[in-house]
């Protein structure tokens, strides 16, 4: 079975419609989600494509069998995040100004100061809303666990980064007891994928940069953090993992 794989398409309709295409070339079975599927900060994405968040809703909920959500989904649908690394929401929270919820933050979670305004419609938003923020995966002789960012955020919500081996001890903790050997996020936006193993020595960085494009996963305790689908400048990445001989391969495309 080949399931592809994206992350952080904010918004951005051409290259979602060119990973559908590639998707459906490469005869992917499943296609995966990891969130962000809204969210546009003209900072960071800049965009010289068509921009749609409801388009990139209807057409995630049409092609994707799995599906969790992101710091901005959860902006987006007014909903809160189960995880604030300590940090109490305002009641008001979502009809404050962003200075005003930049001021309340204070640093600690992300306000959406810049984030631009889109043309979700309710519905959209409903189903937003209803995303799981991580998911447990059983197809054929592979468990995995789904998430936009690293347990206990799994939604990235926080500016919480996990840099160091003991930033990990919840994640590897979370799998082993739900015995998950394999887990996939997004969140960071790397130009590549990075690379966490549980048995690494505690002092050594949590995670690394993966040194190709073809990594065959075996059944050590591991997270792979995907690079985002929007966001780099004329192309794009998406991942598609073989279940059988357990190869991820990565698919740089331009746009």
């Amino acid at each position: 079975m080949k399931i592809g794989i994206i992350t952080d398409i904010h918004e951005n309709v051409t290259v979602l419609e060119t990973f559908l295409r590639l998707a459906d070339k490469s005869s992917c079975d499943h296609i995966i989600c990891l969130g962000d599927i809204v969210g546009y900060d003209s900072r960071f994405q800049n965009h010289p494509f068509r921009r749609s968040a409801s388009l990139c809703v209807s057409l995630i909920r049409s092609n994707c069998r799995w599906v969790v959500a992101g710091n901005h989904d959860l902006f987006a649908a007014s909903r809160l995040p189960s995880y604030a690394n300590g940090f109490i929401y305002p009641d008001q929270w979502f009809s404050m100004t962003p200075r005003e919820r930049r001021a309340a933050s204070n640093g600690m979670v992300w306000s959406y100061d810049t984030e631009e305004s889109g043309d979700l419609k309710e519905d959209d938003r409903e189903y937003l809303k209803s995303l799981p923020e991580y998911i447990f995966v059983n197809e054929e002789t592979t468990g995995m666990l789904l998430s936009h960012y690293i347990c206990p955020d799994f939604t990235g919500s926080t500016t919480r980064t996990a840099f160091k081996q003991k930033h990990m001890n919840e994640l590897w903790n979370f799998m082993q007891l739900n015995k998950i050997s394999l887990s996939f996020s997004g969140h960071s936006h790397k130009q590549h994928a990075s690379f966490a193993h549980r048995y690494s020595l505690p002092f050594i960085k949590a995670l690394h940069s993966v040194p190709g494009d073809r990594i065959y996963l075996g059944e050590d305790v591991s997270l792979v953090l995907l690079p985002p689908l929007t966001g780099l400048k004329g192309r794009t990445i998406y991942a598609v993992l073989d279940t059988g001989s357990m190869l991820l391969s990565l698919i740089h495309e331009r746009i």
